[in-house]
């Protein structure tokens, strides 16, 4: 038979295994619910959720980043204005001086006057002036031609940092053999300069005329003179 110590020890044992059990469907029934999103309850998983904040913070990002390109664009339009007002001024006052050596020349120092020309243009503008005077040169020497330019106002057509096209009014005196009267000449011409490092050099027109100053007049033709005619005077006859 079963003594009672030996009951009181077999319930004390049920009694710790069932302590045991309820513990273990305590902590299952906790987990789940954790794991489950209660109705109602108005929480969301930790994966799903996002603050309130981030929205703004995009919008704020969105901003920021517009308002950034609109100052380099507005920096990069201060910056070019500046550059084409410099060029216009530059070129302008180069091809005001560099006019007169394109334009003036002089039969005695034509050498000098030609290789001075030659080093204020491109090099594309020195070929087509250097073959422009291969054809031009004995008749300028032959007639004894000095030609002098004298720029009378300038103007800015057109500009670009590194392209600016001027217009000239100019005043070409011209001397010859056959005239040693001065020959006076205006016209409108036109420059295009290009910068090249930090200097303004002539790039256009490329000569394939002559230009109006250069034309070496026709000497005038001389005047015959004849001896006068001897016509017998007219005798009236008397009845």
């Amino acid at each position: 038979m079963e003594t009672d110590s030996e009951r009181r020890r077999a319930a004390r044992r049920a009694g710790r295994d069932d302590k045991r059990e309820r513990k273990r469907d305590d902590k299952g029934e906790r987990k789940r619910d954790d794991e489950r999103e209660p109705e109602g309850s108005g929480k969301t998983p930790a994966a799903g959720r996002r603050s309130p904040a981030t929205p703004m913070l995009a919008l704020l990002g969105c901003a920021c980043l517009v308002l950034a390109v609109c100052c380099l664009y507005l920096w990069h339009q201060e910056i070019h204005d500046r550059a084409v007002t410099r060029a216009r001024d530059d070129a302008r006052a180069a091809a005001q001086s560099e006019a007169k050596d394109l334009l003036s020349y002089n039969y005695k120092t034509l050498d000098y006057d030609l290789s001075k020309a030659k080093s204020e243009m491109t090099p594309g503008m020195a070929k087509s002036f250097g073959d422009y005077w291969q054809i031009f040169r004995p008749s300028v020497e032959k007639s004894q031609t000095q030609a002098l330019t004298q720029i009378q106002v300038t103007g800015v057509t057109d500009a670009t940092p590194t392209r600016v096209e001027v217009v000239l009014f100019v005043k070409m005196i011209s001397v010859n053999a056959a005239h040693k009267e001065p020959q006076v000449d205006t016209s409108w011409p036109r420059l295009q300069m290009q910068k090249i490092g930090k200097k303004w050099l002539i790039d256009g027109p490329r000569m394939t005329t002559p230009p109006p100053a250069s034309a070496s007049p026709t000497p005038a033709p001389s005047t015959s003179k004849k001896p006068p005619s001897k016509t017998s005077p007219k005798t009236s006859k008397r009845p």
